[in-house]
């Protein structure tokens, strides 16, 4: 990739790579130092991002308009200098090119999905950056707008310039962006994992096995009857539960109380969800909440606090059952493999996003 005719003069400062080695280092390049040769590299890799961020056809366009104007002005018109002189004298990064350089060596590390960080993780070098920039200068930001909670503020971080911005978008487009999204589980799985954990549950006799099976196994169906998020489903309240379980049972129901902090909220609250006994699907919804709560006060002798707790005795977390849930998407497919596609790998299915992607695809199908 390289610099087009025209790009030096689309709307950014524009800076050779030792110019701006001396804004960040204040200081010459010493041409035999590996590091100083490296970072020119980044320099260099930043500039062109920049350049990029704009279509050739726009900078082609842009550039050959200067052209014809300014030959016709200057061949017809008396005109002086209409511009200021290109550059700046004193030794200083206004645009955070240093920051754009650490940036572009942090994305070099190996991301999840790929070899390298995707642009979203990359780009919270910027977001630390902002951080520490502020507390340092402690700089009297004047608010420009407040609503519903959200707060911007006036900065003078160079993160903050239209160089950089223009470079947040020439690097995404050069990277491009790779979304893994969790596979959506249906019914027929549901009921397929549900079976294996009767399975399972029949032949263990520990109660601690049971527990894990439980775990799993009432996390599924509260997660896929809810239409929940996983970390949604941790906040289940064995207390909340055991104050509508009779109640809702003559309905035919099971009230799931939730109790924490949720998307979009800023304080802890209640959330009451009803679910089925017994879905339409024959998910079976209270059989599987009942059994965790009967572990939970005969095992742990404990009639309210969290429905799912961790192996240490406290709130769990998502990524506590997640790789147990997993263990059952196998077995599951063992024993039924038709239900599931083979085309699908075990970890596109998570906790976080799959029952709650499968529960509101069915509900949109019917």
């Amino acid at each position: 990739m390289h610099g087009r005719n025209g790009d030096h003069v689309m709307g950014v400062r524009f800076e050779c790579d030792v110019c701006n080695f001396r804004n960040i280092n204040k200081r010459d390049v010493v041409w035999n130092s590996t590091t100083d040769l490296r970072t020119l590299r980044y320099i260099r890799r930043a500039s062109l991002d920049v350049m990029w961020s704009r279509e050739s056809g726009t900078v082609s366009q842009n550039f050959s308009r200067m052209q014809q104007d300014w030959q016709g002005a200057s061949e017809a018109l008396a005109i002086g200098g209409i511009f200021p002189k290109m550059g700046h004298p004193e030794l200083e990064d206004k645009n955070g090119v240093g920051v754009a350089v650490i940036m572009l060596h942090a994305s070099r590390r190996k991301g999840k999905y790929c070899d390298h960080l995707q642009y979203v993780s990359a780009r919270k070098t910027v977001t630390w950056y902002m951080h520490a920039y502020t507390a340092i200068t402690e700089e009297e930001d004047g608010t420009l707008f407040a609503a519903d909670g959200k707060t911007m503020f006036a900065s003078s971080s160079p993160t903050r310039t239209k160089w950089f911005q223009k470079f947040l978008l020439g690097m995404k487009r050069r990277t491009g962006v790779i979304r893994k999204q969790d596979e959506a589980i249906n019914s027929a799985q549901i009921l397929a994992v549900l079976e294996t954990g009767e399975f399972l549950w029949n032949q263990a006799e520990d109660p601690h096995k049971r527990r894990g099976i439980a775990n799993i196994m009432a996390f599924v169906v509260i997660g896929y009857g809810a239409s929940l998020r996983g970390e949604e489903v941790v906040l289940a309240s064995i207390k909340g539960i055991r104050e509508y379980w009779q109640e809702t049972e003559k309905m035919k129901l099971v009230m799931i109380a939730l109790r924490g902090k949720f998307k979009g909220e800023d304080n802890l609250s209640w959330h009451l969800v009803p679910i089925a006994s017994v879905t339409g699907s024959g998910i079976q919804v209270r059989k599987w909440v009942r059994r965790l709560m009967n572990i939970r006060r005969s095992v742990d002798g404990v009639m309210e606090g969290p429905l799912f707790i961790n192996r240490k005795g406290v709130q769990g977390k998502l990524s506590d059952f997640n790789g147990d849930f997993q263990t059952f998407i196998t077995l599951a497919r063992e024993r039924h493999p038709t239900t599931f596609s083979s085309k699908v790998e075990v970890e596109d299915y998570n906790l976080r996003r799959s029952l709650r992607r499968g529960s509101t695809t069915q509900a949109h199908n019917n």
